[in-house]
């Protein structure tokens, strides 16, 4: 099983409670391999993030530096951003030719179950099959969307390497941010959603549970950002939110599980993990988001529009 994360070093505790809950879940898996796009990561937080990775038998851990590849990129921010995700865009590269499937997730999840099933899900002619995210219809139109068509979250991304690969989607992508003077709405999230409309393989919302999904009931997360595409029904939306098997911490109307204030439903699964691991004496602090982004939160979380 191949794992890929991107990461820089300000996320590397995060990383570290991601791949722990990873290998904790899947010890029966005979062999993990562990692709870390290092964006800058301290030597400090490598030699923490190996010792994670060795005290488990089935798994070893890779590095490679993102450095050479930030030049490939011609973005045009309106705000300075980690360019981290934008790694994903380059893996049918940065990999080894005899990679040919990897699972990719952002540093913010966690693990609850097998990834078993997961990792062998049939993608049938599609490169890459990921869990559908919901979007207003201004933002899929900003990457050549209609209203009616599904639009995923980048967050966890099963990739067939070697279809990748032969469609050239990594070079199609830069071409996209090219296309749209180096500044897409989402990132490389919108990126991926542009070159690959209606070419990627939905699969079930246990794998990827958002912030959203616990802060919002399915008809306010609808009627809050409109979306018109057809979504998951509500008995598979209940069933991910009780039984997730990757958890993903968003920051959706509520603040993140390594800040004091965070109201997730799940935030003793991170803190748990967190406090196990060599990053334990970093403490949490509080959000440091203004006052009216936090009232926001509260506004649409309980009277969404």
């Amino acid at each position: 099983m191949n794992i890929l994360f991107s990461s820089d070093d300000n996320y590397a505790r995060h990383l570290g409670v991601a791949i722990d809950s990873l290998l904790l879940h899947n010890i029966d898996v005979p062999k993990i391999r562990l692709f870390i796009i290092d964006n800058h990561i301290s030597q400090l937080n490598i030699d923490k993030l190996e010792s994670v990775v060795n005290s488990f038998k089935n798994s070893e851990i890779f590095f490679i530096p993102f450095e050479s590849y930030v030049k490939k990129l011609s973005l045009n921010l309106a705000w300075p951003i980690s360019l981290s995700s934008y790694a994903r865009l380059f893996v049918g590269e940065m990999l080894p030719a005899d990679v040919e499937r990897v699972l990719y997730m952002d540093c913010d999840i966690v693990v609850k179950g097998s990834l078993l099933k997961l990792w062998n899900w049939d993608l049938g002619d599609n490169c890459l099959g990921a869990i559908q995210d919901t979007i207003p219809a201004r933002t899929k139109a900003s990457v050549g969307l209609s209203p009616t068509q599904p639009y995923f979250n980048a967050g966890v991304l099963l990739i067939d390497l070697k279809r990748w690969r032969q469609n050239k989607v990594g070079e199609r992508c830069l071409a996209f941010i090219d296309s749209h003077a180096g500044r897409v709405s989402h990132h490389d999230q919108g990126v991926l959603n542009g070159v690959l409309m209606g070419q990627w393989a939905r699969l079930p919302l246990k794998y990827n549970v958002m912030t959203v999904h616990y802060m919002m009931s399915q008809n306010k997360i609808r009627k809050f950002y409109k979306d018109d595409a057809t979504f998951y029904d509500s008995y598979e939306t209940e069933d991910a939110i009780k039984k997730p098997v990757i958890l993903h911490f968003t920051p959706s109307f509520t603040v993140r599980p390594w800040e004091k204030n965070c109201s997730h439903p799940f935030r003793d699964d991170y803190k748990g993990l967190y406090l196990s691991l060599p990053w334990k004496d970093v403490p949490f602090s509080r959000s440091n988001d203004p006052w009216y982004v936090r009232l926001l939160n509260l506004r649409y979380r309980f009277f969404p529009i």
